[in-house]
């Protein structure tokens, strides 16, 4: 019998660079979701697509940190579906940035306790 191609959790990465947080899939397609600031020493940031927010955050390990508790897969695959690849525009430029792996549930939306991301 063949092997199950299901999968509980699709990995992403997340990004900041040049103040945008980023996303890339594992076709190595790269979608801007939202915005990055620093300003007197805390860190804040916002998604474009459902207005989440977080600030008064220490560094942008926490800004990453903070956005993936965040994010579903619904809303992330929704936004692959919608948002322009912007790979060539970000190429070489995210070697040394600030970066997260995640793995959301395919199989739930809730996010959550319930269904918080892999780190």
């Amino acid at each position: 019998m063949p092997e199950s191609t299901q999968r509980d959790g699709m990995p992403y990465f997340l990004f900041l660079c040049e103040g945008r947080v980023l996303a890339q899939n594992i076709d190595g397609r790269i979608i801007d979701l939202g915005e990055a600031t620093q300003e007197n020493g805390a860190f804040a940031w916002r998604l474009d697509g459902n207005d989440e927010h977080g600030e008064g955050l220490k560094n942008a390990g926490a800004v990453l940190d903070d956005i993936a508790g965040h994010l579903t897969f619904l809303f992330i695959d929704g936004q692959f579906t919608s948002l322009p690849d912007l790979s060539l525009d970000y190429a070489g430029k995210l070697d040394d940035a600030p970066a997260k792996e995640i793995v959301l549930s395919e199989l739930s939306d809730k996010g959550g306790d319930d269904n918080p991301p892999a780190v």
